[in-house]
């Protein structure tokens, strides 16, 4: 191989290098929009709306979560009780996406090489101390936790559960 062809080589190389870690800040900045639009949309139908807040907190590593999203959260009832009822949001309990919320920011916690945990994450699904994937939590404006539950929900369990918090919702 000729000297020009190495250089040509090396340079093509640095291109799509550069191309991808563009391509990695453009996604990454998408998704850090998008997570915030989706918080901060989810705090303002609290306030506006009367409506409860959930969050489900769930990994990417998780197959229970994984589970529960494909099943009990695709449920046609679940997923109208949520929309009509609820200000709801899914949350990748790892995510390192800062996060506004209720005047503060939020951040993830690096705990060991690719291991950690996002502060919001801490503050609303932590069960006696714990945290257990997948986590529902249930809260109003005052931001004081109604329901969680760690672990799996069936479709029947998660419907009577939202029933019963739309009854204690000021927007319901």
């Amino acid at each position: 191989m000729g000297p020009e062809l190495k250089l040509g080589m090396m340079r093509y190389a640095h291109l799509v290098l550069l191309g991808a870690a563009w391509l990695a800040v453009s996604v990454a900045g998408v998704a850090q929009d998008t997570l915030n639009r989706s918080i901060q949309s989810l705090e303002q139908r609290m306030e506006t709306e009367g409506k409860l807040g959930v969050v489900f907190f769930y990994t990417e590593w998780c197959a229970v979560c994984h589970a529960m999203e494909q099943v009990a959260l695709q449920n046609p009832e679940v997923r109208r009780l949520l929309d009509d009822r609820f200000a709801f949001v899914a949350f990748d309990a790892e995510s390192e996406v800062p996060v506004e919320f209720g005047g503060q920011v939020f951040r993830y916690r690096p705990s060991g090489v690719r291991a950690g945990i996002h502060e919001w994450t801490l503050e609303l699904a932590s069960v006696d101390g714990k945290i257990n994937y997948p986590t529902l939590t249930v809260f109003n404006a005052q931001n004081e936790i109604l329901f969680q539950h760690s672990g799996l929900l069936g479709e029947e369990a998660l419907i009577a559960v939202l029933k019963e918090m739309a009854g204690k919702s000021s927007g319901g």
